[in-house]
């Protein structure tokens, strides 16, 4: 079976195994990690087919590139005696251009050296014309080294040499869809490398539904609807999804940047209604259910209802106008909003999926909670779901915080009942490391 090694980035490491094995999930095949520190930037795979690899490249958003790996060592010599070892294998055959590429990681290579290393391998004694650009074979050497502070050059570690196999087809996505370059965006708009890497822990692919029930400014869509996806959303406040462009044939919001990606097709819809007392009639048609639900740094959650029930209304309610209509139905009226406790909103939100959610389905969505505070526990418990986790899983830190992805799959075969969207409260045995996470956010995070 071929070996690869793949050159990934060193950003957002706990997200990097379980952005690969989603790839592996969704065309049905399984990535065998031969790298003892999966966290290098050079990463060792063996797969079954080539095939599989062009997958990845296609969507592997941490992937910078891929080589077909000939030799590997801690030094030269070592990396030298594989290759005399396995001559035949390396040869290109006559009548192909090719060319060397010298690659590090951690550690500037000054030219002249690059060059000595390069003239170091005669005994390959490589047939056809050299090609600088776009030649017909190119053999890549990648020296890793550790990281060390301030930027100085890191101690060697590895040495690699290989064929290049080819470059990432998804992470210039995220340069595309860099909020910088976006024509619609808010306050609590999602950087792009992360949207896509929800997206693709979805499993977006033609024909597939996926849904965002708190969808703002839509970041999380973006991505599953470049990956053939059909996308829909919705949130209580229609102002995020519209924007603020009016007028006859003017397009705004969510839907301008539809249209700046090529996507307008693929947007299903996007509607206004609080999603606890969503229309949604059925269940079991919603392919994956993706969202960053909002918890009150910038924006919290909000469901209808009033904020103190016990407190007497102004005025009866409905209130009926002088023009004989009433209040409700007219188009300004502003309903009540109360908060939407995260951890009441968590587990919702997991009730949700398992009523939506086709069987095998996915519902992927960031988690908050206070770093010292959080366990396994924190993830609600339901019926017909499991988590689907890697390790300690995928975290985005911020110091004494963090957001969790959590990617959760529907092991249920049945709808399951809809969900009442009750007050569920927390148990004095263990409170959620989410709980309250805007008080304590602007608290400071002090102990409980």
């Amino acid at each position: 079976m071929p070996i690869y090694l793949l050159r990934v980035s060193l950003d957002h490491l706990s997200f990097r195994l379980p952005s690969l094995i989603s790839i592996g999930d969704l065309y049905g095949f399984s990535i065998n990690f031969l790298s003892e520190d999966t966290s290098r930037a050079g990463l060792v795979i063996e797969l079954e087919h080539e095939s599989h690899l062009q997958h990845i490249l296609d969507r592997g958003v941490l992937v910078i590139s891929a080589i077909e790996l000939l030799a590997k060592g801690t030094s030269y010599d070592i990396l030298h005696d594989q290759l005399r070892a396995k001559i035949t294998d390396v040869a290109h055959g006559e009548g192909k251009s090719w060319r060397f590429t010298f690659e590090s990681v951690n550690h500037h290579v000054p030219h002249k050296r690059q060059l000595e290393v390069i003239k170091s391998f005669p005994y390959l004694d490589f047939k056809g014309p050299i090609q600088v650009k776009d030649p017909d074979v190119e053999y890549v050497i990648l020296e890793d080294c550790e990281l060390v502070a301030l930027k100085r050059d890191g101690k060697f570690r590895y040495v690699f040499f290989g064929r290049r196999a080819g470059h990432s087809r998804a992470r210039p996505l995220i340069v595309s869809q860099s909020i910088k370059t976006r024509k619609y965006y808010g306050t609590t708009t999602m950087e792009a490398e992360m949207g896509l890497l929800m997206a693709g822990q979805t499993l977006p692919a033609p024909g597939k539904i996926i849904y965002d029930p708190f969808v703002g400014t839509g970041s999380a869509l973006y991505g599953c609807a470049h990956w053939g996806a059909y996308v829909m959303g919705s949130d209580i406040d229609g102002r995020q999804m519209r924007g603020r462009r009016k007028g006859k044939g003017v397009t705004s919001g969510i839907l301008e940047n539809a249209d700046q990606y090529g996507l307008s097709d693929q947007i299903l819809d996007l509607l206004t209604f609080d999603v606890t007392r969503a229309p949604l009639r059925r269940g079991g048609w919603v392919d994956a259910i993706i969202t960053d639900p909002p918890y009150g740094v910038r924006a919290g959650a909000k469901r209808q209802g009033k904020r103190n029930p016990e407190k007497r209304p102004v005025a009866e309610q409905p209130v009926l106008l002088e023009d004989g209509s009433y209040s409700h139905k007219n188009e300004t009226y502003v309903p009540p909003f109360r908060p939407y406790e995260l951890t009441d909103l968590t587990v919702d939100l997991v009730l949700l999926a398992r009523y939506l959610l086709v069987p095998k389905g996915r519902l992927v969505f960031f988690l908050p909670t206070v770093t010292e505070d959080y366990d396994e526990v924190d993830i609600p418990l339901v019926e017909g779901m499991r988590e689907i986790r890697i390790g300690d899983g995928s975290v985005q830190s911020f110091g004494k915080w963090g957001r969790r992805l959590i990617t959760m799959e529907k092991i249920a075969e049945d709808d399951g009942p809809p969900p009442t969207f009750e007050n569920h409260g927390v148990s004095n045995d263990k409170v959620p490391g989410h709980y309250q996470f805007n008080r304590r956010f602007f608290q400071g995070f002090a102990s409980r």
